[in-house]
């Protein structure tokens, strides 16, 4: 795969919305599956730095909830939850995500911020690769500026994921 196809290309549109664009060399499925699937997720979503992935749960249907609990090295959690919006497997999926920064008070079956971010990955095959285009809406452009950092750090993640994607391929 050419160096410029693996690079994660990031878009600002309009004041609230980041597009994020990146090949992979796998399979539409396999790459869907990479993102859907918990037991392939465990394998190479770890979020930040040094936290890894320690509770996930997806309930991948239009309606279903998903959450994600990353822990550090200190035990300091960090929940990631939300709703599906859209499911088309395994073409695209989007989602709502909300944030869970006191793990001790989270209910997980309470309300949804209303302003929560919104976005949608799609998949699509050019060839023998597998383009993701990640869209991520914002509530503000504050908020964008403020979560501009997360979706850079997708670029260190991504390699994660190709080399998880090279191992599956065989």
């Amino acid at each position: 795969m050419k160096a410029d196809l693996t690079e994660l290309k990031v878009e600002l549109r309009g004041e609230r919305e980041v597009v994020a664009t990146r090949y992979f060399s796998a399979p539409r499925q396999l790459v869907f599956d990479c993102f859907t699937k918990p037991e392939l997720m465990r394998r190479w979503l770890t979020g930040p730095e040094g936290w890894t992935l320690e509770k996930i749960e997806n309930d991948l249907r239009v309606g279903g909830n998903y959450l994600y609990v990353f822990a550090d090295q200190k035990g300091i959690q960090m929940g990631v939850y939300g709703k599906f919006l859209e499911v088309i497997i395994p073409e695209k999926f989007a989602n709502n995500e909300n944030y869970a920064t006191d793990m001790s008070t989270f209910n997980p079956e309470g309300p949804t911020n209303p302003d929560a971010t919104v976005e949608s990955r799609t998949f699509t095959t050019e060839g023998n690769l597998t383009l993701m285009t990640h869209v991520v809406k914002f509530a503000s452009a504050e908020v964008r500026e403020a979560e501009i950092g997360a979706v850079e750090a997708w670029k260190d993640i991504c390699l994660v994921l190709d080399k998880l994607l090279a191992e599956l391929s065989g």
